[in-house]
């Protein structure tokens, strides 16, 4: 007879050896893009072996899927607890500002989602498309504020997709650009990330209407972010 406990521990390091392969791949996608990473190269960062790779996951490709549903599940609760927190006595305009501000400083901390979805834009169409169709299911509470906004008056020519790229545009570009980045704002990481974030806000606000005075002077990006979804274990 198996050893109930002996077989609850091999699931559990199964568990656990998934999980290493899934960050250690993740890592490796938003740094270097999916098509420059090889099974090997994780199998190297992981600390496993290429066949346990294989056994538990097939292909690249299946781990980039993987890669994906999770991060649907941190997009999705990322959102749903922005829409949760926010200030429902707010005009609608002002309750719009506070989550997209909130959303860029936790996409800022951490950048693996934007990398990633850079990545799957620069390979294959398919690996794009499935990681579109994932996040597609996400965007209902915020294009319900969108419009709660537009019947306020505010951002009546803009549309989900409008939005959607003006956010990509700020939660990619330190990444792709982190020596422009340095030569701005300076070599100190987070101060520089602070500091873009604000240049984000104070893009955002006029859209909004929200005036400059108004816009929250945090002393780092994780006073802003939300908790418990977007510290980097979380991701995968």
């Amino acid at each position: 007879m198996v050893d109930k406990r002996s077989g609850r521990q091999s699931a559990e390091a199964a568990e656990q050896t998934k999980k290493s392969i899934l960050c250690a791949a993740a890592d490796l996608f938003s740094q270097k893009g999916f098509d420059k990473v090889s099974v090997r190269e994780i199998s190297e960062v992981a600390g496993v072996s290429h066949g346990l790779i294989r056994h538990h996951f097939g292909s690249k490709e299946q781990i980039w899927h993987r890669i994906c549903d999770e991060i649907h599940l941190y997009i999705q609760g990322l959102m749903e607890t922005l829409v949760e927190e926010a200030d429902s006595n707010l005009p609608p305009n002002e309750r719009l500002f506070e989550m997209m501000i909130r959303l860029m400083a936790s996409l800022l901390v951490d950048p693996r989602p934007s990398r990633l979805a850079a990545s799957a834009m620069g390979s294959k169409e398919e690996l794009f498309d499935y990681l579109y169709d994932l996040t597609g299911k996400t965007e209902k509470a915020f294009a319900m504020e969108l419009e709660r906004a537009q019947a306020a008056g505010y951002l009546t020519d803009s549309s989900m997709e409008e939005l959607k790229w003006f956010c990509c545009l700020f939660s990619d570009a330190p990444a792709t650009l982190r020596p422009l980045l340095s030569q701005t704002y300076g070599p100190e990481q987070d101060k520089a990330l602070l500091e873009h974030w604000r240049l984000f806000a104070r893009l955002l606000a006029p859209m909004l209407g929200i005036e400059k005075s108004t816009i929250p002077e945090p002393a780092n990006l994780r006073e802003l972010m939300v908790c418990g979804t977007c510290e980097p274990d979380h991701v995968v």
